[in-house]
C-alpha cells in the first residue's frame, strides 16, 4: 500500500482520489488525501501531496509504476480519460446524474465550500466524473458498477 515518489513515500490506503494534470508547462500526479487540513481559519480541504513529472513521458512512467502498485490495483477505480482515480474505501455514495451525463462520488471526509450567499459551510469532499455524451455515460456507470462489484469480492 506504499508507493514511492519522487521525495515521499506515500501511504495509498490514505489516499480519497489521485488527479493528473497534463500540461504545457506541467505533468503531475497530485494524491488527495482522506483527511483535510485548514489552509486558513474557517478554510478546509483535502491535504494534499504532488508527484511531479519531468516531461509526458516521465508522467506515463509514473503512472505505470502506480498502476502496478497491489494496493491500487485492488482499490481504485478510474475517472475516465486519464483524469485520475477514485479510492472505492473513500466512497460514501454515488450520485448517478443522468440528465447531465455526470457520476458524483461523495467522499468519507469534510472540506468547506462557499454557498451562494457566500456563507462558508460544510460538505463531504467530492468528485464529479462528466461523460462527453450519454452513451459514455451510460459504459462508465455500467463500469462503475461492475467494478464495485469486483472490488468488493476481493
Amino acid at each position: 500500500m506504499f508507493l514511492k515518489t519522487n521525495d515521499r513515500i506515500v501511504n495509498l490506503k490514505n489516499v480519497s482520489n489521485i488527479n493528473i494534470l497534463r500540461g504545457v508547462n506541467r505533468d503531475r500526479i497530485i494524491f488527495n488525501m482522506n483527511y483535510t487540513v485548514e489552509i486558513h481559519p474557517g478554510k478546509y480541504i483535502s491535504d494534499y501531496v504532488y508527484w511531479d513529472a519531468i516531461d509526458a513521458d516521465d508522467l506515463g512512467l509514473n503512472i505505470k509504476y502506480l498502476m502496478e502498485n497491489k494496493y491500487f490495483a485492488e482499490n481504485f477505480i478510474d475517472q475516465t480519460d486519464d483524469k485520475g482515480f477514485i479510492n472505492i474505501n473513500e466512497i460514501s455514495s454515488i450520485k448517478f446524474a443522468e440528465k447531465k451525463n455526470r457520476v458524483i462520488f461523495n467522499l468519507s471526509h469534510p472540506v468547506t465550500f462557499e454557498d451562494r450567499d457566500r456563507k462558508k459551510k460544510l460538505t463531504s469532499e467530492f468528485v464529479y466524473v462528466n461523460c462527453s455524451t450519454f452513451e459514455k455515460y451510460q459504459t462508465y456507470v455500467e463500469y462503475v458498477q461492475l467494478e464495485l462489484e469486483r472490488l468488493s469480492w476481493k
